[in-house]
């Protein structure tokens, strides 16, 4: 059966395919679409299968391999940072095994696209000594899950599949089964506790042997199931090209459309590679050239001296694969010479740039911009961390980002390495509750000064508004609760598009931080703009206009306010655009010196 399908959901109809009930993990841009897809269709063919975030990628992770070991086919779904987080469970993991089947779904981001930093997942696979399917289209990943699953359950191991953004978020005619082919396992946990118990050191040295084992006959699986049956459509030229994932289509459209003598050779998966078996096919070339993306994980793993790739510089070292860049490569690699006709011609000027803001009426808005009126920037630190709120960078309210609660951290850092200044933190509620509680902790117990504000629009925002846990169950989890939890007391406001009282809000927090011994924490009660509607203290749609006789084009509101709406028109003076305006009416408050900002019918 054919289905115009994209990347993530062609992934989560082959969870599906694969008799996977249990999904969790954290969502992340590119990977988020994932889950929410495993739900749909899970609903649609009316099966039982559970499937819910957690608090993080390393809970996920453990809640999906626990099911693993009981014998049930799992998946845990995150991003490549998100894999960080998870790295401490997956790392044991990858020694002790698994008796069901386990799917780790990391997806990357080459070009920094939605992420702050650009790593490859196979090379952290390569790292936990774990099988890992690098997909280049959505077809390729609905297969390599279906696969993965069998080869998990054949060899009791962790398999990862890395697809990049331009798979997960790419669409393609994917042919698929028309139906549910795969039972669910039934769940139960057998006891056996000098496996899933092994402590060091003779425990987990026995397992680090059977892991050295079980890598070398996945090497052997990889060759007699994955690489031997394309050796056969090679032709014989004198330069070989090693592709993985996407790569691989940029370079079979450069050399078609170049009439260019080469052999392709497609790695499914990259690690664990025979290493002696593909170097026997070096023989009988003049170049090999490596194309991956975006770590050198293939080229580590070969040694030759006909080998061209990152390593030797001939390949580019950062960003995402593109068509200029294999032509590039075939050119450093003196595979072709360099033409002017051999690019795309570049464009005279430059196109104009559209920075990333949050959008219009966000309540984020206003409170970075009562921050930085309270705490002058001179005098403070603003620190903040992975959301939404990440946008307040345009208004100047933000000095760092590093990772996921790492505001808090740093804050407790800058209150002791420059303590002249107000440091002030920012983070949402779900990057809180991922990553926030033990800073905070940390902060209280060591007594570090600083002014905490934590966002709680009650949704995972960025990255497609998914539940969080507090939303879920508001009667039971409570950010304000477990601030108090931990020892201090926590500030609450129930934010409105008053912004005067938004204000007044952070100067009691200014007042409450001059005595302090402590962190002053303070949870500030907003919405997500696309659910105002829905939320009982939201005030309802106030039109705003620009008296252009108040208006002295100060630039005060581009500057601070920074609102999507607002822009010069051609005599000079600021104007609202009515298609952007959410009509929130915080801009008739504090941010225009001249009140040039008004209701329209008091125009």
């Amino acid at each position: 059966m054919k289905q115009i399908l994209m990347g993530n959901e062609a992934i989560a109809l082959g969870l599906i395919h694969s008799g996977v009930d249990m999904v969790s993990g954290y969502p992340g841009t590119p990977s988020s679409e994932i889950l929410g897809n495993f739900q749909k269709f899970r609903d649609k063919n009316s099966l039982e299968a559970y499937a819910q975030w957690s608090t993080n990628e390393k809970v996920g992770f453990e809640v999906a391999y626990a099911g693993a070991i009981s014998g049930k086919r799992t998946c845990a779904t995150m991003k490549q940072v998100g894999l960080n987080v998870a790295s401490d469970a997956l790392m044991s993991a990858s020694y002790i095994g698994l008796k069901g089947a386990m799917l780790l779904v990391s997806c990357d981001d080459p070009g920094f696209y939605s992420s702050q930093t650009e790593q490859d997942s196979r090379s952290f696979a390569k790292f936990a000594k774990i099988p890992v399917f690098d997909p280049a289209t959505p077809q390729e990943a609905y297969d390599m899950v279906k696969l993965g699953m069998k080869l998990s359950h054949d060899f009791e191991t962790i398999v990862m599949l890395r697809p990049v953004m331009r798979v997960s978020h790419a669409r393609e005619i994917c042919d698929v089964d028309e139906s549910l082919h795969v039972k669910a396992n039934e769940g139960g946990f057998e006891r056996n506790i000098p496996r899933w118990g092994a402590v060091p050191p003779a425990g987990r040295f026995r397992q680090g042997l059977e892991q050295i084992e079980r890598l070398e006959a996945l090497k052997m699986w990889n060759w007699d199931h994955l690489i031997k049956p394309k050796t056969h459509a090679l032709k014989g030229e004198n330069i070989l090209c090693l592709t993985s994932g996407t790569g691989d289509g940029y370079v079979k459209e450069a050399i078609e459309e170049l009439e260019i003598n080469a052999d392709i050779l497609k790695l499914d998966m990259p690690y664990p590679l025979p290493k002696e078996k593909l170097e026997a096919l070096f023989e009988n070339y003049n170049k090999i050239i490596i194309f991956e993306e975006s770590y050198p994980c293939i080229e580590e793993q070969l040694s030759s001296p006909k080998l061209y790739g990152k390593l030797t510089k001939h390949l580019h070292l950062i960003d995402e694969f593109s068509k200029d860049k294999v032509l590039d490569a075939l050119v450093k690699t003196g595979v072709m010479k360099a033409t002017s006709a051999y690019k795309s011609e570049k464009y005279t000027e430059e196109l104009p740039k559209r920075p990333p803001n949050m959008c219009p009426g966000c309540p984020h808005r206003d409170v970075h911009f009562a921050i930085t009126k309270v705490f002058k920037k001179k005098k403070s630190i603003y620190t903040s961390d992975i959301g939404c709120y990440t946008l307040g960078l345009n208004q100047a309210a933000i000095d760092t980002i590093l990772c996921m609660g790492a505001s808090i951290s740093m804050a407790s850092g800058f209150s002791i390495s420059d303590p002249d200044k107000t440091v002030i933190a920012t983070i949402g509620d779900s990057t809180f509750l991922h990553s926030g509680v033990a800073p905070l902790i940390n902060a209280i117990y060591q007594n570090h000064r600083f002014v905490l504000v934590i966002l709680d629009n009650s949704t995972t925002a960025m990255t497609g508004r998914q539940t969080t846990p507090e939303r879920s169950n508001p009667a039971q989890i409570d950010i304000k609760r477990i601030v108090e939890g931990c020892g201090v007391h926590c500030h609450e406001y129930v934010y409105e598009p008053h912004l005067e009282r938004t204000v007044d809000f952070i100067k009691s927090l200014q007042e409450a931080y001059k005595n302090a011994t402590a962190p002053v924490v303070a949870v500030i009660r907003e919405f997500c703009v696309l659910d105002k509607e829905n939320v009982p203290s939201y005030v309802g749609s106030i039109a705003v206009e620009i008296d252009a006789d108040k208006c002295v084009a100060c630039d005060a509101c581009l500057t601070n306010y920074k609102c999507p709406p607002l822009h010069y028109n051609e005599a000079g003076k600021m104007e609202i655009d009515p298609f952007l305006c959410a009509e929130c009416g915080s801009c008739l408050e504090v941010i225009c010196p001249t009140g040039a900002f008004v209701k329209k019918e008091e125009a």
